[in-house]
């Protein structure tokens, strides 16, 4: 069977399980993934259940071990990981996993996820991405996907997510599509679409990804924090643009792009 990368410090019983999963780095744009994930992990109080080891696939100069030094005395350094959750929602458990998109190892990640798969019955995975597009920040949020599953193709429709279509060079969320497929697993990738002026943090598009994420697995997130983020994230944005012409020029140009349904985004997954 071959050495293991999944180490678990605990098997909890779990209800009707789900995985979500979010990757920091390229397909990680505004934070939508990374953020979507830890937004879930404290929100739900989530436990650590425990890791699967990637530090070799992954690129210690732009993703660098955290280190704690006292004294002159070097106490702990820790090696990137995907960090495994576990957390509560009305309807179904759901497992968190997040981590850095790695170089290599693809295939063995995926088969780290595929035993978690296997040992806690999980039923569905859902994968989060964000990527940058020319869309306006004062519009509804573009979201995109990419599905193993007819039913769940139907219902992110009928939610006014868009199917995806792109040729082009991959992320690991592309992979681990194809591979759910190959096992028969139901599984999705939801896409949050962010403005290509505005490559920071944006809780405005994680809120419309987990509101979405939530319904597609049938249950309920608390989002309230979300929200509150959101208003003051709005705030902050009409206030940049108050004061910047050419902003404004080009947010206009994209809301009528956006309203005319002129152009016809790319989209990467």
């Amino acid at each position: 069977m071959g050495e293991t990368l999944l180490h678990l410090r605990s098997s909890p019983e779990m209800k009707n399980p789900a995985i979500i999963i979010g990757f920091a780095g390229w397909p990680d744009a505004g934070g939508v993934s990374s953020l979507s994930v830890a937004y879930l992990k404290d929100s739900l109080n989530a436990s650590h259940i425990g890791y699967i080891e990637m530090s070799e696939f992954i690129d210690h100069t732009q993703h660098r071990p955290i280190v704690v030094i006292e004294d002159g005395f070097l106490k702990s350094i820790g090696m990137p990981a995907f960090e495994v959750y576990w957390g509560l929602t009305a309807r179904r458990d759901v497992i968190l996993i997040r981590g850095y998109e790695p170089v290599s190892g693809w295939d063995k990640l995926v088969k780290a996820l595929f035993e978690l798969v296997e040992k806690f019955g999980v039923e569905s995975l859902v994968s989060i991405g964000g990527l940058l597009d020319r869309v306006p920040h004062t519009r509804p949020v573009r979201l995109s996907f990419l599905t193993t599953d007819k039913e769940i193709y139907f219902k992110a429709l009928s939610m006014g997510l868009r199917p995806s279509n792109y040729q082009g060079p991959a992320s690991i969320h592309s992979y681990l599509m194809h591979e759910c497929g190959k096992l028969g697993l139901k599984a999705v990738s939801i896409w949050g679409h962010v403005p290509s002026y505005l490559n920071i943090a944006n809780p405005r598009v994680v809120v419309s990804v987990l509101e979405n994420v939530a319904s597609v697995l049938g249950t309920e997130f608390n989002l309230d924090r979300l929200y509150v983020d959101a208003s003051v994230f709005d705030g902050k944005v009409a206030s940049l643009m108050e004061q910047d012409s050419d902003l404004r020029r080009l947010v206009e140009s994209l809301e009528r792009e956006y309203d005319d349904e002129s152009k016809t985004p790319g989209y990467i997954v």
